[in-house]
């Protein structure tokens, strides 16, 4: 197979190894990057570039930051590439067939998670809150549809039993380079098959909506468990206590225990929580304006006593 000429798009550190593992490759060659523009940050408001431009700049690889209304522009540096394909992960702007077509073999997507299952632009945080037990890397040929391009092949990785979606991003992010560039050759070479997908199995896990992590007591402690999870490290789950919103880092549900939703069970040597039906442990929280904190270092300086009851989030 004589050598692929390619550009990546992405932004999140999500990408980075498998831009890293691209540039590495003796026959592949990363003729462009192109990510999302820099953003302020800091108390000066210094523009920092995403994960992904940091990492071309370090490759010292020809970098487009996708601004905008530059969209034509872009499309018009890549045209004049001769591109073999254009590799897509998490770059979070739907791309026209103009930009789609524009390659010789089209465009290649890393999306996480088994397609059709998990369509859209939080499958990582969507697979822990149904409580999956298998996940992975679905490479896709993209089209104009949300994540509805044939699938060239997929990787199956598990979801361990008490990981939240931290944990799995980060064993997604070290699966990934290896099998994108096996599925990149693969398709070059013809040994794999784009299938289309099967539209009846489709579920879409779409924008995290702002209100997400903000916890219903009345839920069950399996429920509330998984969406504690699924939401750390981000964008979290709170509660209120006296008009202070307290995020939670780390629960586990309470072997026994019932109550009132809200109401404290008992606060040592357990914090423990009734939900709609069973209890949560709360482990470890973050008060508003304060560092995170075990929960015993947090009643340390809070008054809680047994059958209070928490504010919902």
């Amino acid at each position: 197979m004589a050598g692929l000429r390619v550009a990546f798009m992405g932004s999140p550190d999500l990408g980075v190894p498998c831009l890293e593992a691209l540039q590495a490759a003796d026959d592949i060659e990363v003729a462009a990057v192109v990510t999302l523009g820099d953003r302020r940050r800091g108390r000066r408001g210094k523009a920092v570039p995403t994960p992904i431009g940091q990492a071309a700049l370090d490759l010292d690889l020809p970098l487009q930051r996708w601004e905008k209304n530059c969209r034509r522009e872009i499309e018009s540096t890549l045209s004049a590439l001769d591109l073999d394909a254009i590799i897509v992960i998490a770059f979070a702007r739907i791309l026209k067939p103009s930009l789609l077509d524009l390659p010789r073999l089209g465009c290649l997507n890393l999306h996480a998670s088994l397609l059709p299952w998990g369509r859209g632009a939080s499958p990582i945080q969507q697979a822990v809150l149904d409580g999956l037990a298998i996940t992975g890397w679905a490479a896709m040929r993209m089209e104009a549809g949300l994540d509805t391009g044939p699938v060239l092949d997929t990787l199956q990785v598990r979801i361990e039993p008490r990981w939240n979606a931290g944990d799995l991003y980060a064993e997604l992010k070290v699966r990934a380079p290896e099998f994108l560039l096996a599925s990149l050759r693969g398709w070059a070479d013809g040994s794999l098959e784009p299938e289309r997908q099967d539209d009846h199995l489709a579920t879409y896990a779409g924008l995290i909506p702002r209100d997400a992590g903000a916890l219903d007591w009345s839920e069950t402690v399996e429920q509330l468990d998984r969406r504690i999870r699924a939401y750390t490290p981000a964008p979290g789950c709170w509660f209120n206590h006296e008009g202070v919103r307290v995020r939670v880092l780390e629960a586990e549900p309470a072997s026994t225990g019932s109550g009132r939703p809200g109401e404290v069970l008992s606060c040592r040597p357990d914090f423990t929580v009734a939900c709609g039906h069973g209890a949560l442990i709360l482990k470890q929280v973050v008060p508003a304006g304060r560092k995170p904190m075990s929960v015993t270092g947090w009643l340390n300086g809070t008054t809680i006593t047994p059958g209070e009851h928490l504010e919902q989030g």
